[in-house]
């Protein structure tokens, strides 16, 4: 206990306060602006991308506020990667590649189309209808969109 006319010496106390304020308001800062700011580069990305992920690693149950700041990172990340000028995939060459990534042949999409419809989208031949884009939509498991050439 302080008695009223003691003096004590609490320079290191507050010298020690003052350090522990001054990292806070730091990380409070970073934090906002990695969750409220848009990203301008690559590196941007990959810097708060660990971030986000120091943060998830922290985080001990679904509704911890850390996961709150991750997700909101993710959001940041996820704007700048869809603003992002992405080249355009031709329908019959995105087609092939899942048909390759999932290791199908033409009969396999029977269900979408026959095999030679199938040949002649692949061939560039052919547009995609919409019931085609539909089936190969859900075969897929991938949007619509995905199958429409523009």
């Amino acid at each position: 206990m302080f008695k009223a006319n003691e003096h004590h010496d609490f320079s290191h106390l507050f010298s020690a306060l003052g350090s522990v304020l001054v990292d806070y308001s730091t990380s409070v800062s970073t934090l906002v602006r990695y969750t409220s700011t848009q990203i301008e580069s690559e590196n941007e990305v990959l810097e708060r991308a660990e971030v986000m992920d120091e943060l998830m690693d922290m985080a001990k149950h679904e509704n911890d506020i850390v996961l709150i700041f991750a997700n909101a990172i993710a959001d940041r990340i996820e704007a700048f990667e869809s603003a992002m000028d992405m080249p355009s995939i031709p329908v019959p060459e995105r087609l092939r590649g899942l048909m390759e990534i999932k290791n199908l042949t033409q009969g396999d999409l029977k269900e979408v189309a026959p095999q030679s419809v199938i040949s002649d989208i692949l061939n560039g031949k052919r547009k995609v209808n919409l019931k085609q884009a539909k089936g190969f939509a859900q075969y897929f498991n991938l949007p619509v969109d995905m199958f429409i050439s523009m």
